[in-house]
């Protein structure tokens, strides 16, 4: 084997400097596309997990009414609150009816009495 010194020279053809050169770029291109993507999959599985835990707390909490309400639920309330401020007239005639009623029946005795 012989041995190393100063003087020991070392010939490469420029081909194969060529080819050195042009697999070490892409490799590189190879390398920077691959970390690109997974750079873009790992944030866009960040952002769902963002969407899904935004979604399991409007489930969790819209029910409970911390997150609004939804506008047929808003058309609905109104309807539900009309009917109830309705019924609650209702009742309250029911009762003026019920107190002319009894009044008319205690005039028509007093007249009976009267005769």
């Amino acid at each position: 084997m012989p041995e190393l010194d100063d003087n020991t020279r070392l010939s490469v053809p420029l081909r194969n400097l060529i080819a050195l050169g042009a697999g070490l770029v892409m490799a590189t291109s190879a390398y920077v596309t691959l970390d690109t993507r997974i750079i873009a999959i790992e944030h866009q599985q960040t952002i769902q997990d963002m969407t899904i835990r935004d979604n399991a707390d409007f489930v969790r909490e819209w029910p409970l009414g911390l997150r609004g309400a939804l506008p047929d639920d808003l058309r609905q309330d109104s309807k539900i609150l009309y009917l109830e401020q309705r019924s609650e007239e209702i009742a309250q005639l029911r009762e003026t009816v019920n107190d002319m009623q009894v009044q008319l029946g205690v005039l028509t005795s007093e007249v009976k009495d009267q005769k």
